[in-house]
């Protein structure tokens, strides 16, 4: 069999056909499963940026935690630990609906944004999850875009105010650099589209 030359418009298809099929053996299948090449752990609220004094009761939300995506990043939510610590003890005299909290992003608490959205399944949830031990798993990780910024909030309904009884948000997950192309190609899944 004697090898052949392509020319003209079919060299520049068949070049264009080959740099796909490199590009696509590159892509990692399930970044929201197993972190991709290049993805770093994140933990965020594991410090004391986490914690807050319980509020005043039944007031607006109050914020908790705020982690914003790094630009240029893609951030997955693997598990999460939302927990009320009275004394040193987590979430011992909470009864549930005893306090509410929520999980959003890009809404900023006190305000109104057209772009922001609760997380979905966790919005005014009555009950700690998790534990400083064993944090909550997600069974189905959030995917989130550069640039976003996740909030918790909480609202007091029952407790005692202010220290020594605090909120503790921790969120977990990896983050990894993604191209404009791979940017693309997430969002289209996420709304569905080929």
């Amino acid at each position: 069999m004697k090898g052949f030359t392509l020319q003209g418009p079919e060299a520049i298809q068949a070049a264009h056909a080959l740099q796909q099929e490199r590009e696509a053996k590159q892509q990692w299948p399930y970044p929201w499963s197993f972190p991709p090449p290049g993805a770093t752990r994140v933990t965020a609220g594991a410090d004391a940026s986490g914690t807050i004094p319980t509020p005043l009761q039944n007031i607006a939300p109050v914020q908790g935690l705020l982690y914003t995506v790094d630009e240029g990043m893609q951030f997955v939510l693997t598990d999460i630990v939302v927990l009320y610590i009275n004394t040193n003890t987590a979430n011992l005299g909470a009864a549930p609906g005893s306090f509410l909290w929520s999980l959003d992003v890009n809404l900023p608490a006190g305000t109104f944004s057209f772009q922001g959205s609760p997380i979905q399944g966790f919005a005014n949830v009555d009950v700690p999850l998790g534990s400083l031990w064993e944090p909550w798993p997600m069974k189905m990780p959030e995917l989130f875009q550069p640039n976003d910024a996740i909030r918790s909030k909480f609202v007091n309904v029952s407790l005692a105010e202010g220290a020594p009884n605090y909120f503790k948000t921790i969120i977990l997950g990896w983050k990894w650099p993604v191209t404009l192309r791979q940017f693309s190609r997430s969002c289209s899944a996420l709304r569905g589209f080929p």
